[in-house]
Parts: C-alpha cells; sequence; structure tokens
C-alpha cells in the first residue's frame, strides 16, 4: 500500500466533519482525509490560513443561508485558484465564533498571493484576513485545529 501525498488529498477529496467542543473553537470543523503524518507532506511547509468574519467575536454564530452562500462560493473560488495545479491544498474548515477560517498548506506562497489577487470579486472586495507561517510538519493542523476534534469523528 502506498503512503498519501498532499496531492493524493486533492485527487480523493474525502472529508470528515465534527463538532469541536473545546473552546476557543468550539463549532464545526471539515477537515481533508486521511490526515498525514510529517513524514508524507514535504514540498508544503507553509500554512496560509484565511479568515472570514460574518459575525461579531464571541457571538458563536453560525451562518445565516445568505451567508452561508457567499462562503461557499469564495470557498469554491479558493479551491479553484489553489487546487487547480496543486500549488496548495486546502486541509480544513473551521467554523466558528462568528467566522470562518480555511486552512490551507502551500509549496509557493507568491503564487497564492497572487491568485488571490487575480480571483474573482464581487461587488465588494471579500473581507478576509490573511495570515502565514512556517509549519513544514503540519503541526497546526494536527495539533491545535484536529486536537479539539472529538476521538471517533
Amino acid at each position: 500500500m502506498t503512503e498519501s501525498t498532499p496531492q493524493d488529498l486533492i485527487s480523493a477529496d474525502r472529508w470528515a466533519i465534527a463538532e469541536s467542543e473545546a473552546p476557543p473553537r468550539k463549532g464545526i470543523i471539515r477537515f481533508r482525509t486521511p490526515v498525514l503524518s510529517p513524514h508524507q507532506v514535504k514540498g508544503y511547509p507553509t500554512c496560509l490560513r484565511v479568515l472570514w468574519a460574518y459575525a461579531s467575536e464571541g457571538s458563536g454564530t453560525l451562518p445565516a443561508e445568505p451567508t452561508s452562500l457567499q462562503l461557499q462560493a469564495f470557498e469554491n473560488r479558493l479551491v479553484d485558484a489553489f487546487e487547480q495545479d496543486a500549488v496548495a491544498v486546502l486541509t480544513a474548515v473551521l467554523t466558528f465564533d462568528g467566522a470562518r477560517r480555511w486552512v490551507f498548506y502551500t509549496a509557493d506562497i507568491v503564487a497564492c498571493g497572487t491568485r488571490i489577487e487575480c480571483m474573482p470579486q464581487e461587488s465588494e472586495p471579500y473581507p478576509i484576513e490573511i495570515d502565514m507561517f512556517n509549519d513544514p510538519e503540519w503541526r497546526y493542523l494536527r495539533d491545535e485545529v484536529l486536537a479539539t476534534v472529538p476521538r471517533g469523528a
């Protein structure tokens, strides 16, 4: 049996959904499976997080249908921009406390920035915040995001 790679995650496109009960991440987590181990993620050393706040922090609000549709359209555009040639892989989507966060890992942060700038926009620019950090073993995904997922989820 061969081991999975980040590109295999994109091809297989398998997801799990869990509710997180651990503050401050109480909410819904959708994540790609299988969860790769550190030796399987070579070549994707940078974690890129995209945050869209749709309600006041501390509200614990899940998105209403119109907002949910906007978030889904935005996610589709991000995935189309990044995964067409595997420049980045979406590993998790967190919906919590009035915000949604997409967690990508990338091989080329400059290309990701260019692609976000070139993405189609709505009438107003997307209300997003972006940050990135070096995480060559994908510890953020495993140790912070998935650590809040109940066992067996």
